[in-house]
């Protein structure tokens, strides 16, 4: 009877690990053989394992898990219209030149609050890239007025960029991984602050506050800056973000009297405040800006969503926590310590699914919150990772930093390692850091 029972067995996960193989297959032919975007890729791979599997195209699944995350991707695309009609506006540009007025006698507080308005933009729309390309042509010429080389202000503004993605409310890794355990998107705002705030203070010191000498010119450090825009008003700028800020407050501080209004509509708030406020923006064109910006984060939820019901469906997901638990606690972490980074590179959100949930799934008597902290962490890294490196790139063209990427990379990467390797000692240590909640 045992006998029966373990080649059953043995055949589940031999059915299992070929299926893997196969999607895994059909993924790398397809990105690196026909070319195809990541998303595309992702979903043909997810489809194959249900052929091969014996399930043929299974569409229920396909359209389950297609919408899976529609509720994250309307918060990310809100908050990316807010942002954007505020960078059109020539709010952020007003922002910066208020903080650099009011900050620049004290050069690490300017640093810091710098940082913060890289951060911002990601921070809201769980994208990185979208955070670089509305903050670093605007604060990179500050930083360089500063007296900080390029190379140091190219990391800095990418080293923000990728915190950003980690940063609450919105971390887009965390919602897939949340979503994959059935684990409410709550609970996490303290701890991601603490996991965002503490990196950022070290980036602020070693890329920003050594090269600092001697008193600061604001209008030196603003020469580099673009206009403003003619009639841009500051009350369009602080009043939205105050009002956006307040409700989100608002909510969590009374949960019994004040309606939860969700995050799309705190969003779509905001943008008319902001009119209201006197900006006057095409906002059909912010919606284009933002939905081009924001186009493969929108596929890839997708793909995931896919994938992840294709892994349940076909017994990798088994097979994956299987894994997970068989190997030793020392292979397990080095494991993902070396691959994490790698695979946000080639998966971007896709690696949340594909190596954050398994360990998940296999851990879930260790804190979830923190453990899913300390992974985004990590595969937040990938964004500055060629081949892709979308966050990385975009970082050195916004400064015009002119060396090769491989010295930016140099410069960045002993921050990078040490966000990592805190990454995996926070998901190891999971049980006592509790405090963090």
């Amino acid at each position: 009877m045992h006998s029966v029972t373990d080649t059953r067995g043995d055949s589940r996960v031999a059915n299992a690990l070929f299926v893997f193989v196969v999607m895994v297959a059909v993924f790398i032919v397809c990105m690196r053989l026909f070319k195809m975007p990541t998303t595309l890729a992702m979903t043909l791979g997810a489809i194959s394992g249900g052929v091969v599997a014996g399930f043929g195209v299974p569409i229920r699944r396909l359209a389950e898990g297609s919408t899976a995350y529609i509720p994250f991707l309307l918060i990310v695309v809100s908050a990316a219209i807010f942002m954007d009609v505020l960078k059109e506006s020539g709010g952020l540009n007003i922002l910066v030149r208020d903080i650099t007025k009011t900050f620049y006698k004290v050069p690490f507080l300017l640093l810091l609050m710098l940082a913060v308005v890289i951060m911002f933009p990601g921070a809201i729309t769980g994208s990185g890239t979208v955070a670089v390309l509305a903050t670093g042509g605007i604060v990179g010429p500050v930083l360089l007025g500063m007296g900080i080389p390029a190379v140091d202000v190219a990391s800095f503004v990418a080293l923000c960029g990728v915190l950003s993605l980690i940063a609450p409310p919105v971390n887009v890794y965390a919602m897939v991984m949340a979503a994959g355990i059935n684990l409410p998107y709550s609970g996490f705002d303290k701890p991601l602050a603490i996991f965002t705030l503490i990196p950022t203070i070290f980036i602020v010191l070693g890329y920003g506050m050594r090269w600092i000498k001697g008193p600061l010119e604001p209008e030196k450090i603003l020469k580099g800056i673009p206009t403003v825009p003619k009639g841009a008003r500051r009350a369009a700028v602080y009043v939205p973000i105050a009002a956006v800020i307040a409700l989100m407050v608002a909510v969590r501080v009374f949960p019994h009297s004040m309606p939860n209004l969700g995050m799309p509509l705190i969003f779509v708030i905001g943008i008319g405040i902001t009119y209201l406020c006197g900006a006057r923006v095409n906002l059909w064109k912010s919606f284009t800006n933002s939905f081009d910006s924001l186009v493969s984060i929108i596929g890839i939820m997708v793909a995931v969503g896919i994938l992840v019901n294709m892994m349940s469906l076909t017994g990798v997901k088994g097979l994956f926590v299987t894994t997970v638990l068989m190997l030793p606690a020392f292979l397990l972490y080095v494991g993902l310590f070396a691959i994490l980074p790698f695979a946000g590179t080639f998966l971007a959100f896709g690696a949340a699914a594909v190596f954050g949930l398994p360990y998940m799934w296999a851990s879930l008597g260790t804190n979830p919150v923190v453990a899913i902290c300390g992974l985004t962490l990590c595969i937040s890294l990938g964004a500055m990772i060629p081949p892709t490196a979308l966050v990385g790139k975009f970082a050195v063209s916004s400064v015009n930093f002119e060396g090769d990427y491989s010295a930016f990379m140099k410069r960045s990467g002993w921050a990078m390692v040490l966000m990592n390797l805190v990454g995996i000692l926070s998901v190891y240590f999971a049980d006592s850091l509790t405090f963090l909640l």
